[in-house]
């Protein structure tokens, strides 16, 4: 019994540095724009190339994302399936993007303006 306690108490103290770097990590964050946790499939386009991902959250002028591609800093279009059936794109100035473990990729876009609305 004594060792099921110990091992809950090891727990509570890993999850509590878990919430620890969480909350730095906010308090770190450079937006002051509301954010919304959004996590739904996206198509990345750059050039001729298409990319796979998720939208990890959205604010009216930015978005997060997750997906398996280094992305250089400069202009992409994102194209957000709706609810509706239907995918907006929208030009994305990528600002950052940062290994997240085993080839995936974290980054930040900024909204430049739409360019169409379709499949």
């Amino acid at each position: 019994m004594a060792s099921n306690l110990e091992g809950s108490k090891q727990l509570g103290l890993d999850v509590y540095q878990i919430l620890r770097e969480a909350r730095a990590s906010d308090k770190r964050e450079r937006r002051d724009g509301v954010r919304y946790a959004f996590f739904r499939p996206v198509r990345i386009h750059i050039g001729g190339h298409r990319f796979s991902g998720f939208s990890r959250e959205i604010s009216e002028t930015s978005i997060g994302l997750l997906h398996n591609a280094d992305l250089t800093p400069g202009e992409v279009e994102v194209a957000i399936a709706t609810e509706q059936g239907y995918s907006v794109h929208i030009r994305t100035q990528i600002v950052w993007c940062q290994p997240c473990g085993e080839g995936s990729y974290i980054s930040g876009g900024e909204f430049v303006g739409m360019t169409r609305i379709g499949e």
